[in-house]
């Protein structure tokens, strides 16, 4: 009998063909891990495998170490009447340009209807997550009495320190609330507006950022930064978007885990997970072991997410590739994991959020605690912090005129 002759596969198909069973057998390892989840489970080392895929690589692998966590009820929230009503109103109008450019926006979520399969659906949820609701302004700060962010950067070697900030962020041609609306006459061409002051320590202190996002893709950023030391005021480049907040494990495109010019990237849709996260923390700063991130009584919950690649028109760009989480109502992000150029694990975050209330009494959501760990150098940075929306901060606050007030002795509030 004659033995049947072996057929060739050339190596490029094999490769194909192993990535493709690689991805079959992770989404169905990922979709078996959360199945049977529920309140009151818990998870940790005998049992890692529950929460495979649905956390970032290195805070698995604290679990498997020994880290423990618990599962909760998911909490929902709703976007606001104003919010909605501005998506059916302007949402038909808007389309994507030839570079991934937004036109026709007005407010709202640009793209409330779309189709996973599209050619351009990575554009649109990443103009869906610039876009998401976060208030005709806010303030973030509120996790200590004086109104402050705290910044914890821990060394691996668990050393601690401390720095207190602020940050006001403003929003004047998407106003749903405060007057004037929709727009602030005069500033249609300007996306967002943020200062971010520090306040300890102090050889910090004072140290003041105003940056200016343009609507016209082919703007650049206006960033501006007064240096108490030199007691100037200096116009930053935007590279410097990449130099770490010191100290810290962030730098300013790490903000609200992706704050980059959305028509400076491009973006692939990776699929649909369910993730663990936090929509309602219950202790600001979160409990935790000094010299530690983790969490120790935080629960968590089950989410549904979008995952959006992002890799820089820029090679030279400090993020070769960043992969965000996002929660499929809110927009906001979850679990932010991010490569470096020679393609290996660098940086995750995940962040938690909590409802505050508006002054009308209805509820939003908020950041909370947002952790970000360089797995490469050991390094980790906690920011605790809420937001105070819809304060009706004028538009005249973020300029020079303020900060040179700053560098005067004056202050913002």
């Amino acid at each position: 009998m004659q033995t049947p002759a072996k057929k060739f596969v050339p190596r490029r198909l094999a490769g194909c063909f192993i990535a493709v069973l690689a991805v079959f057998l992770f989404a169905s390892l990922t979709h078996a891990a959360d199945a049977d989840l529920k309140p009151g489970d818990t998870v940790g080392p005998s049992n890692w495998q529950r929460i495979q895929g649905m956390v970032g690589e290195n805070f698995l692998n604290r679990v498997k170490s020994g880290h423990t966590l618990q599962i909760k009820a998911p909490k929902v929230y709703r976007h606001l009447k104003e919010y909605t009503d501005a998506t059916e109103t302007h949402s038909g109008k808007v389309r994507l340009g030839a570079n991934g450019d937004l036109i026709g926006y007005v407010a709202g979520q640009p793209f409330p209807k779309f189709d996973l399969k599209e050619p351009q659906i990575g554009e649109k949820l990443a103009w869906n997550f610039f876009w998401r609701w976060l208030g005709d302004d806010y303030k973030t700060g509120g996790a200590v009495k004086g109104g402050k962010i705290i910044r914890s950067a821990i060394e691996k070697d668990g050393a601690e320190r401390r720095a207190d900030l602020v940050s006001y962020f403003l929003f004047p041609r998407t106003r749903y609330n405060s007057n004037p609306k929709p727009i602030i006459p005069g500033y249609e061409h300007i996306d967002y507006m943020q200062l971010r002051i520090d306040s300890y320590p102090r050889d910090a202190a004072g140290t003041t950022t105003l940056e200016i996002r343009y609507s016209d893709p082919n703007r650049a950023d206006d960033l501006y930064i007064y240096i108490p030391s030199i007691r100037r005021i200096r116009r930053a480049t935007t590279t410097q978007r990449c130099q770490t907040l010191a100290p810290s494990e962030f730098n300013l495109d790490d903000i609200n885990s992706f704050n980059g010019k959305i028509t400076d990237f491009h973006y692939k849709f990776l699929g649909e997970k369910k993730m663990l996260a936090n929509l309602s923390q219950e202790t600001f700063p979160f409990h935790r072991k000094q010299g530690d991130y983790l969490p120790l009584d935080e629960k968590w919950e089950i989410v549904d997410t979008y995952v959006l690649e992002i890799t820089p028109k820029n090679s030279d760009y400090c993020y070769p590739r960043k992969v965000l989480h996002l929660n499929k109502v809110t927009f906001d992000t979850h679990w932010t994991l991010i490569w470096d150029k020679r393609g290996e694990y660098w940086k995750e975050q995940f962040g938690m959020f909590t409802p505050v209330k508006l002054a009308d009494g209805r509820e939003v959501w908020s950041v909370g605690d947002v952790t970000i760990v360089n797995v490469q150098n050991g390094r980790s940075t906690i920011v605790s912090a809420t937001r105070a929306y819809n304060r009706g901060y004028p538009a005249s606050m973020f300029s020079l005129a303020t900060l040179e007030s700053i560098m005067r002795g004056g202050s913002i509030e």
